[in-house]
């Protein structure tokens, strides 16, 4: 499997795939262009939620293809992606996209990734692991 990249280098990919500019993407972001650069080369680790989604909708593409998760419905697929899982994160940025390619998680709510340290938000990463270790396991047999 081709090694994961990361969501900055996606939208730059495909910011440049649509040839949008780096100020026009700026300006519908209400951000400035350095802000958006920064978005890219990941010196900004945590993109606000709510700018994540505008990203998502300025570029016409699904949250999770630009996390990199994309969609599969086959028993093979999904068992890889599974074995994919880190038994922990180490840093926000991969805890951030694991959370975010959890629709099932942000519908729920509850949480404001903003507010949230970046110990935090290992932390809630990390549990929510756990958790769907647990599960798994208690049903793997059924």
């Amino acid at each position: 499997m081709e090694e994961k990249t990361k969501i900055g280098k996606r939208i730059k990919k495909i910011r440049r795939e649509k040839n949008i500019s780096v100020e026009l993407l700026a300006q519908k972001l209400g951000v400035s262009p350095s802000t958006v650069y920064r978005y890219e080369n990941a010196s900004i680790e945590k993109i606000p939620i709510h700018i994540f989604d505008r990203i998502c909708e300025i570029l016409d593409v699904a949250p999770a293809a630009l996390l990199g998760n994309v969609p599969s419905f086959s028993a093979e697929a999904e068992g890889e992606a599974a074995k994919n899982l880190p038994p922990a994160f180490a840093n926000a940025q991969e805890a951030m996209e694991f959370m975010l390619k959890l629709p099932t998680l942000a519908a729920f709510g509850g949480y404001d990734p903003e507010k949230m340290s970046d110990e935090t938000i290992v932390a809630f990463a990390n549990e929510i692991l756990q958790q769907l270790s647990l599960v798994s396991y208690k049903y793997k047999n059924i």
